[in-house]
């Protein structure tokens, strides 16, 4: 009995031994014989990093080395900590095989040993940052990080400063909540901090110092915010002369253009110099009919009056159909007060727009490039480059982590890519909108576009992003909108027959007399074929004043009830203001009870 009572107890002893025996073998897995730093400090605070670790039965053969990156330190001593973060870079490894990874603030190295007993040297570069002290540079360095299990027996850092440090130097322990203990022993000799000791496991050392100002110059080399913003502006510069430009590093062909234009479509004109189909390109085409004798247009008891004469052949475009079926279906005259009461405006904007869709869509002659969302939408994604790079950077600059700043960086894309798109959908629409409606859409889009550019604006200077990069890289993100969405690129053809039309609105601003003259005997009708050019350019007037000397007929399409007993100039002015009349009739807004468009070149001329 007593002899089981003896088993009994030293059973008890045992058990409750145990625990104890478990948890001295679990935090000493290992053992840390000799742990020797040098590090090698340059004065723009550049650490070359030097450390030999003799392991010693390391029975899982696998050790665990932390390099802290992020910094929380109160710099300016207000309560408020801020957090800084150095570049780790250049890790070399002998005497085992390393993997890394980053993780809460850290760098975490974990080293695969070949034998219980092993001497790993590991050499690394840490570039630290400036800390917004007042009048002095701070050095904080985690030396060694308190997350190991093993025992430090020796420990000993040696520090080589650029320069003579002219201050005290705290080194203590940490634990792993980063609170401070007890002090270690250190001294200055020279430029060189030793410091030597030991250390249990959950044992770190830190080591903190205030220099003098300008003791480090903290010299990085190139940014990334730099590099980025050079990049980008290469980028928008090669966009600019490659796309906008680069049909036109082809040999230029010289127009002298002195006759209408040859196969070019009615209502063209317009579409061929800035895009657009508008007014002009409908007064115009009426024009071109009354030249073909298919109108006549009449101005008699103070009225303005389009008459049919001929119907259009059956090979005329769909829209000019459209137009003629629109004025003359059960007419065969229609005066402007007439065309004020149908209300024509809803449906000469949808011509307006069948005009430009089915000048898009000519295949034989197609005037731009990019004029589709297939090829403006993807060309959108690049106006996204210049600020989602400077995002990357802001962020790498304060985590210098490869992958820490790419959710941001895409993260701001998709946000100026979402401000594009409505930018996108009004220029491709802003020829079916109204003015006031074309109005309001941009005021309403740009407001968003201020809003979210605002809030990008503040996060990237929330996270010391310099100002002058923002701003290029914000004008560069302007530039590249335009160039690419805005800035419809002309192909071959486009640019070549918009140089002819420039070409014949240079000759008729600068014809002379003797010119007109001698055109007019070869083909009297010249006045009138121009004519259409002339209202497309916006300069009737001078074309009309070209004539003041030359005794000239009103056209046959033309009727004015005292046309022959005037000058040329009443008669040439008299049919200005008929045209504009129709053009306000056409246009006339029944809801709004007002012309839109509207120049009021008549109402002014009467008034005058």
């Amino acid at each position: 009995m007593r002899r089981m009572g003896k088993y009994l107890c030293a059973l008890l002893c045992l058990l409750c031994l145990l625990p104890g025996i478990c948890y001295v073998r679990g935090a000493n897995a290992y053992t840390i014989r000799d742990y020797q730093i040098q590090i090698q400090v340059d004065k723009s605070a550049v650490m070359q990093v030097e450390e030999r670790i003799q392991l010693e039965d390391c029975n899982e053969l696998a050790f665990t080395k932390d390099i802290l990156q992020n910094y929380s330190y109160d710099a300016n001593q207000d309560g408020t900590p801020e957090t800084y973060a150095y570049e780790i870079s250049d890790i070399q490894v002998s005497g085992a095989e390393v993997s890394s990874s980053y993780e809460d603030g850290r760098h975490r190295l974990r080293f695969t040993l070949a034998h219980q007993n092993a001497e790993i040297v590991l050499r690394y570069q840490v570039r630290m940052r400036r800390y917004e002290t007042k009048d002095a540079n701070l050095f904080l360095y985690e030396m060694i990080s308190p997350f190991h299990e093993g025992t430090i027996e020796n420990f000993h850092a040696s520090i080589t400063f650029p320069n003579t440090p002219d201050t005290a130097f705290d080194v203590y322990q940490i634990d792993t909540d980063l609170m401070q203990g007890n002090r270690f022993n250190s001294y200055v000799n020279n430029k060189t901090l030793e410091i030597s000791g030991a250390l249990r496991p959950s044992e770190g050392v830190m080591i903190s110092a205030t220099l003098r100002n300008f003791f480090f110059t903290y010299s990085n080399p190139i940014t990334l915010h730099l590099f980025f913003t050079v990049f980008s502006i290469m980028l928008v510069m090669g966009t600019y002369f490659f796309i906008i430009k680069g049909g036109r590093i082809r040999r230029k062909r010289i127009y002298r253009e002195r006759l209408p234009l040859q196969g070019v479509p009615l209502g063209s004109y317009g579409y061929i110099l800035d895009g657009i189909v508008d007014e002009a390109d409908i007064l115009s085409i009426l024009i071109e009919w009354a030249n073909k004798n298919h109108i006549q247009i009449r101005n008699e008891n103070q009225t303005v009056s389009l008459v049919l004469i001929n119907e259009l052949p059956f090979d005329a475009p769909n829209y000019e159909k459209d137009l003629f079926n629109l004025l003359f279906t059960n007419y065969t005259m229609v005066t402007i007060d007439q065309l004020k009461e149908r209300n024509l405006y809803p449906k000469i904007k949808e011509i307006e727009h069948d005009i430009h869709f089915a000048l898009e869509k000519d295949k034989k002659s197609v005037i731009y490039a990019n004029s589709s969302y297939l090829s403006q939408l993807p060309a959108a994604i690049l106006i996204c480059i210049p600020l989602a790079l400077t995002m990357y950077a802001c962020i790498y600059a304060l985590e210098y982590e490869l992958f820490a700043g790419l959710p941001y960086a895409c993260a701001t894309a998709a946000i100026i890519y979402l401000n594009l798109l409505p930018w996108i959908w009004i220029g491709k629409h802003r020829y079916r909108l109204s003015k006031s409606a074309y109005d309001v859409y941009r005021i309403l889009t740009m407001l968003i576009n201020f809003i979210c550019g605002a809030l990008l604006y503040h996060y990237l200077l929330e996270h010391q992003t310099p100002v002058v990069y923002i701003a290029i890289n914000y004008v560069l993100t302007v530039l590249f909108t335009c160039i690419l969405i805005f800035m419809e690129r002309r192909t071959v053809y486009g640019r070549n027959q918009r140089m002819r039309l420039l070409s014949l609105r240079q000759f008729i601003r600068n014809v002379s007399s003797e010119q007109l003259t001698r055109a007019l005997a070869e083909d009297p009708y010249y006045f009138e074929k121009l004519l259409p050019y002339a209202y497309i350019f916006d300069i009737t007037d001078i074309w009309g004043k070209k004539f003041t000397l030359i005794p000239l007929q009103a056209p046959l399409w033309y009727f004015h009830a005292k046309a022959d007993m005037h000058s040329t100039i009443y008669w040439m002015r008299s049919l200005e203001e008929a045209l504009e009349a129709i053009k306000n009739a056409l246009y006339y807004h029944a809801k709004a009870n007002k012309i839109l468009p509207h120049k009021q070149k008549a109402k002014e001329r009467e008034e005058t």
